[in-house]
């Protein structure tokens, strides 16, 4: 009989954290295992058409209303779950000034969605999903993935201190997110190693070559974000940064590729007369036409663990100008395979002036990248040791 591998995430909403599963997913070795995923809800689902279809997905209603806030409990209401309601509004109420616990409750309120066996669980969002696997599932391996810089997230840190040492590995995207998870949970150094997200550069050659039901001006220079727009991601700096690409008479559209999540952002952009400079491309289940399309790809992020999307335009060999944010050295070095600025519009803005008029340059960054491209689907491995024997 095949072994029995269980997945884990919150959702398939449009983010790096989904799409890494997805691609892990691809490719994993489905012949050789049952596969299966619990998802605990499809709120903003963007991905499950590009699950295969030979893995089975779970879905559990209790646990998907508890995932979403006051309609959740509704429904629950309506169902007469009146317990799980009770504490769906104590959570929301908690979790205000307690993430960690909230998160903890959240779990326990979970209900068990199967007694099966599996002979390796995976956790690939971590928090309440890591708990509820420790408590409620039953696994001969337990792994859990986190996806960022532990100490630029670290409100779940009192309880996750209690539930990581009771799994067998975490993996996390980067060396400087390991080193990070190390420094916070001496206890667990031993267990704790990089796993990348996988990208594959012939999925994504395919898909770029796809059409798209966007008018992109073929005589104005592309730039491209791929990412929601909101402040997290930088946005009030690439504001900024078209205001000065504007007054310096550059000819450009930016491609905003995700959600807009902060509308008042929308307004900043309006007020200063640049609605005509950036094309709202929405959630696109394939981004790759987009980023095929621009001149230069931008990410003016405040954090990352480790970007798929920066991933994604290096495998397309796009000219790229990113922030200094505290991983951005595991994915590119200065002045050789992209332009780091510092984090605000003007530096933005001259970074990506710069390459427009500097042609050497931008082939320099292109013939680096080209050469360097690397398909990391044998990083799926890393898991199967779980299963061997």
């Amino acid at each position: 009989m095949k072994k029995k591998v269980l997945f884990l995430i919150g959702s398939l909403q449009s983010g790096g954290v989904s799409k890494s599963l997805v691609s892990l997913l691809n490719a994993f070795n489905r012949q050789h295992y049952d596969v299966h995923l619990l998802l605990l809800s499809r709120c903003g689902d963007v991905f499950s058409c590009s699950l295969p279809k030979d893995v089975t997905v779970h879905v559990n209603k209790d646990i998907e209303d508890l995932h979403e806030g006051f309609a959740g409990i509704f429904r629950l209401l309506k169902r007469f779950r009146f317990f799980l309601a009770l504490g769906s509004i104590m959570r929301m109420v908690l979790s205000r000034i307690d993430r960690a616990n909230a998160g903890l409750l959240l779990a326990k309120l979970m209900p068990c969605f199967s007694k099966d066996q599996y002979d390796l669980i995976v956790d690939y969002g971590g928090q309440q999903q890591l708990y509820y696997m420790v408590d409620k599932l039953n696994g001969k391996k337990k792994i859990s993935f986190f996806h960022s810089d532990y100490n630029k997230w670290p409100y779940y840190y009192k309880i996750d201190k209690k539930y990581y040492p009771k799994i067998d590995h975490i993996y996390s995207i980067s060396q400087v997110c390991v080193n990070s998870l190390k420094k916070c949970f001496p206890e667990c150094e031993n267990k704790i190693s990089i796993m990348e997200n996988i990208s594959s550069p012939q999925i994504i050659y395919e898909r770029a070559n796809e059409s798209i039901n966007f008018d992109i001006p073929k005589n104005k220079i592309i730039l491209a974000t791929l990412g929601h727009l909101y402040r997290l991601k930088g946005w009030d700096f690439i504001i900024d940064a078209a205001y000065i690409l504007r007054k310096n008479k550059v000819d450009f559209v930016w491609l905003q590729i995700g959600k807009i999540i902060e509308e008042d952002l929308v307004r900043r952009i309006e007020k200063l007369d640049l609605m005509d400079s950036f094309i709202f491309t929405g959630v696109q289940n394939n981004p790759y036409p987009f980023l095929k399309a621009c001149d230069i790809y931008v990410h003016p992020s405040r954090f990352e663990g480790k970007s798929i999307a920066l991933d994604e335009a290096k495998i397309l060999c796009k000219p790229i100008v990113v922030t200094n944010f505290s991983t951005v050295n595991d994915q590119f070095i200065n002045r050789v395979n992209a332009s780091i600025c510092e984090m605000n519009g003007r530096d933005l803005a001259n970074a990506i002036i710069e390459l427009i008029n500097d042609k050497d340059l931008r082939q320099l960054y292109v013939k680096t990248l080209r050469s360097n491209i690397v398909d990391n689907s044998f990083e799926v491995k890393k898991l199967y040791k779980y299963l061997e024997g």
